[in-house]
């Protein structure tokens, strides 16, 4: 009885949502002269939201959704304009990028956007980078929007390991994978911080230059007027950074003289057709999203993990698929595990060997990231990317005395030299610490080559510019590791000249990893929620979820210090 009464209720949500896709695909009315009314906060994930993922759960909203709906918006006639607002942000310097280059291209397109900066407390840098682009900007009368400045703050773990007893030990190649530094320094290497500071160098230059651009200022001018720290409308406006303060409402009634508005979330569903645009060819768009490891695609913990099965699968599948005349692989990644790195890798060659294979750099694309990246046709990156970081590191606790400390005895016996040297009680000896270097420095040497083979260098070349150093995409497309500065949309753009589709015709694009089938996603969303007694997680899981954590099962990694984050 209890599966017939699911089996109908499965009958009558298909009903449902077939019924609401004809309602929505239709799409709003838009009557000449409509303004769009977009509204930028909180985070933004890669890959486009879907009708059912949205019928069937919230979805967050999507960097793709908005740079493509921007897109059509801008060809769109009846579209005179923008109104946009912006609150705070939860994204990298790459994605902001993106969505600050697509409100420029709707600007180009003879399209005004009249911006609102909605701040309450804390720095706004990135969200006023964004915002500064508009064509008049306006800071929410309320608003205290403090610009700072940027700033990068690092952190080293040295220190908690001597309080708990822990020997941390670390092979890492080379004095710029500052992932080891993080984990057994109390304080920056010399090398780290000549990186740290080119990397804000390179960055507060792109910030401030665009700022200066976009409000006919001098960079000079910026940095003054960054030192004064301005927060509420009447300093910024002082300062030329903006145009007033006003409410929504009255941008409407004042810039755009009234005009009918129309919700980015609606406008969305408006057909390509009724905009006047007509689709043509297919590109694939292949995203990879998170810390690289082995197996399946999957959330844990520590956020959206890249599975390497799982990603090589959907390369192969793009590369099979004829109606896709190129791939676009999206990657927002900080690396991981070096065997799950190659593995994609060769997937990436593999299907580059049918068509043109063109790879985007979101916020990060570093480590793993860059290595997963390194065989592509052509690079794009944005100027604020992090990538790069072309080195590996392994790391080895001995918590023989902190499970002393807490009662807990071991013995370990073993046959074979090497046999205890995964066993996380005993110190390295010289031979063991030998062994792991060899492994490190085996590893390296095949990420240097993937590299040197897919950009066209020698070896000795990408180790000088390997060595494990960070670059921002600017710093990147100088010395050779990026071909373009730029985002989404010109990727898509590379990736259609690659296969000899005209700029002018529109194309579709072919989202992979698959989601999966309708019927699976909505007995899964049934599952969920349906109440459950709270357990403990399983030992699998907690695996899992700590898959990345760079001493688990002793892996040799490719990974970037997660702590670089410039705010």
């Amino acid at each position: 009885m209890l599966r017939r009464r699911r089996l109908l209720l499965l009958l009558l949500l298909a009903v449902v949502a077939v019924f609401l896709w004809r309602q929505r695909s239709a799409g709003p009315k838009i009557e000449p002269g409509t303004f769009l009314h977009l509204r930028l906060e909180g985070a933004y994930v890669e890959r486009p939201s879907d009708f059912i993922g949205r019928l069937l759960a919230d979805q967050p909203a999507t960097l793709i959704d908005v740079v493509r709906t921007l897109n059509v918006a801008a060809r769109d006639e009846r579209i005179a304009g923008a109104i946009v607002e912006v609150a705070p942000l939860e994204v990298g310097w790459g994605k902001a990028e993106d969505i600050r280059g697509a409100l420029a291209a709707f600007k180009a397109a003879g399209k005004p956007v009249y911006g609102i900066l909605e701040q309450e407390a804390g720095g706004s840098n990135l969200e006023y980078f964004v915002a500064s682009v508009a064509t008049r900007l306006y800071l929410a009368p309320a608003s205290t929007a403090p610009l700072t400045g940027l700033a990068a703050q690092y952190l080293f773990l040295g220190g908690v390991w001597e309080k708990l007893d822990v020997q941390m030990h670390v092979e890492k190649i080379a004095e710029y994978k500052t992932m080891g530094d993080m984990l057994v320094n109390k304080s920056m290497s010399t090398a780290h911080r000549e990186m740290a500071d080119s990397l804000l160098d390179s960055l507060e230059a792109h910030f401030v230059g665009a700022i200066a651009d976009s409000r006919g200022l001098a960079p000079e001018a910026v940095r003054e007027v960054i030192d004064t720290a301005p927060a509420s409308a009447r300093d910024y406006q002082r300062a030329g950074l903006a145009d007033g303060e006003r409410y929504f409402s009255e941008v409407r009634r004042l810039d755009a003289g009234g005009a009918t508005v129309v919700a980015f979330e609606d406008y969305q569903r408006v057909p390509l057709s009724s905009a006047g645009i007509a689709t043509g060819r297919s590109i694939a768009v292949v995203y990879g999203v998170g810390g690289i490891v082995q197996g399946e695609s999957r959330r844990s913990a520590l956020g959206q993990v890249m599975g390497s099965s799982t990603i090589a699968e959907a390369i192969d599948e793009a590369g099979k698929n004829e109606a896709a005349k190129a791939i676009v692989f999206r990657i927002d990644s900080g690396g991981g595990s070096a065997l799950a790195s190659d593995l994609i890798w060769h997937a990436t060659q593999r299907a580059r060997d049918k068509k043109p294979f063109i790879v985007s750099m979101s916020d990060v694309a570093g480590s793993g990231g860059y290595y997963i990246a390194a065989g592509a046709n052509k690079i794009l990156a944005q100027p604020t990317t992090l990538t790069g970081s072309i080195g590996v590191v392994f790391t080895r606790p001995n918590v023989g005395g902190l499970l002393q400390k807490l009662g807990i005895a071991t013995e370990t016996i073993g046959r074979g030299r090497y046999a205890r040297l995964n066993d996380l009680t005993t110190p390295l000896d010289a031979g063991m610490r030998t062994k792991l270097l060899e492994e490190v420095e085996n590893i390296y040497a095949v990420f240097v080559d993937r590299v040197a083979r897919g950009r066209g260098l020698t070896d000795e070349r990408v180790d000088e510019l390997g060595r494990g150093r960070v670059w921002t995409g600017t710093q990147a497309r100088e010395i050779g590791l990026v071909d373009e500065t730029g985002g989404f949309l010109a990727a898509i753009a590379a990736a259609k000249e690659a296969a000899g589709i005209p700029e002018s015709e529109e194309v579709e694009l072919l989202h992979y990893p698959r989601p999966k089938p309708f019927a699976e996603r909505l007995t899964e969303a049934l599952t969920t929620r349906i109440a459950a007694p709270p357990r403990l997680p399983a030992e699998g899981e907690i695996r899992a979820a700590l898959a990345l954590f760079p001493f688990v099962d002793g892996g040799v990694l490719a990974l970037m210090p997660e702590t670089i984050r410039i705010e």
